[in-house]
């Protein structure tokens, strides 16, 4: 059955231009809006100026090709990546009519997995891609920029960073924002004590034919990580209390993504 999953993945995702878009038009997504589905990703290089290319990946088991451009971290050439999102709209229509030629994912989360795959590129074939436009609210501010100071009460409060799947590493932007945040109300408010708690899902998923699961280790790495950097942010040992945990329960303000956001450090202030 393994071996026939990847078969079908083969034939969905790795085959020549022609039938890798042949078999993305089969057929229109079901009603369900979630996907999760692990494929090689492919670029399609658009012309709508710079960052405005596409990444899409094909579902083996819909054979629906699906733009997964607007996740927090990009697909990389070469390397198999899990996907976790929900269709933007049910209604959407068809790959014809969209920016990048695929059903769009949004929210999603795309993670780069070991397993490598063939790599190829798409040309734009008259689709536009999105244009480039800096969310100012999604990057750090220049350094010279004077310190907002979160004003009192400061009541206990957690914070959650997420991770990509079988990793530990900070994602770009997206935990420097949080982690700024942080690290203000602690420089403010000075707490009694700052607990980061690291998980880990080592509970394996059977997806598009493949057992994943994360190593127990991946917790204590990813909590680590969260407490160098808060100490960089001015959090001294004393104040840290640093565990670990396999399995948590998914955050309840994440519907959409449950799963990816059992992948996280939380950072609670007591006082």
């Amino acid at each position: 059955m393994r071996r026939h999953t990847r078969h079908l993945a083969k034939i969905a995702g790795l085959t020549g231009l022609a039938c890798w878009g042949c078999i993305a038009l089969a057929q229109p997504p079901p009603e369900d809006p979630g996907r999760t589905f692990v494929a090689c990703p492919v670029y399609r290089d658009t012309n709508s100026g710079r960052k405005s290319g596409c990444w899409l990946a094909v579902n083996p088991v819909d054979g629906v090709r699906y733009d997964i451009s607007l996740g927090r971290t990009k697909p990389q050439i070469g390397h198999q990546v899990l996907v976790e999102g929900r269709l933007e709209t049910l209604d959407q229509p068809r790959q014809a009519g969209s920016a990048c030629g695929g059903v769009v994912l949004r929210p999603v989360v795309v993670s780069v997995l070991e397993a490598t795959c063939r790599s190829f590129m798409l040309p734009a074939e008259s689709y536009p891609g999105r244009r480039f436009v800096l969310d100012l609210k999604a990057v750090l501010p220049p350094a010279d920029v004077v310190e907002s100071i979160p004003p009192p009460p400061y009541p206990p409060r957690t914070w959650s960073i997420e991770f990509s799947f079988g990793s530990d590493f900070l994602q770009y932007q997206y935990s420097e924002i949080i982690l700024d945040e942080i690290g203000r109300y602690i420089r403010a408010s000075r707490p009694r004590r700052i607990e980061v708690i690291g998980y880990a899902v080592t509970a394996p998923r059977w997806i598009s034919g493949e057992r994943l699961a994360e190593s127990p280790q991946l917790a204590r790495g990813r909590a680590e990580t969260v407490a160098l950097a808060l100490r960089r942010l001015g959090a001294t040992r004393r104040l840290l209390q640093v565990k670990w945990r396999d399995n948590p329960s998914p955050l309840s303000d994440k519907p959409g993504l449950a799963e990816p956001s059992r992948r996280r450090v939380d950072v609670r202030l007591l006082y």
